[in-house]
């Protein structure tokens, strides 16, 4: 019994090691292009955003609906970003091409570029 116990502890040594070795390294991890290029997107209207709170979130739909949502979210945090028209600020994100048709209670304060858009809510919660 002591010597299974001893190949099982050292089986589990060797696996760590190897997890150590192939690890890499924190000095060399870099973000991707994909959220650098969605933080210099956001850029110009995080400025304008308080500091902390809950914001409204409207986007195009398709197959690229939830990860533009997600880098919006990752680009604004702390802020929480609501998928939803109904607060008082709410970001338009439109990366392909600008909506034409918003929700009515939506009214735009600001084009900030790059598909990135600032409305003000009318029926906020």
């Amino acid at each position: 019994m002591k010597c299974a116990i001893l190949l099982f502890t050292i089986c589990c040594l060797l696996s760590t090691i190897r997890i150590l070795r192939e690890a890499p390294n924190p000095v060399h991890i870099t973000r991707d292009d994909v959220s650098k290029k969605s933080d210099e997107r956001f850029a110009a209207v995080k400025t304008r955003l308080p500091a902390s709170g809950v914001i409204g979130y409207i986007g195009e739909s398709g197959n690229s609906s939830t990860p533009d949502y997600y880098l919006t979210q990752y680009a604004l945090a702390p802020l929480v970003v609501d998928r939803s028209s109904h607060h008082a600020i709410v970001i338009g994100n439109f990366p392909l091409s600008r909506p034409s048709d918003l929700p009515p209670n939506l009214r735009l304060v600001e084009d900030c570029g790059s598909g990135v858009l600032l409305f003000a809510g009318e029926d906020a919660k």
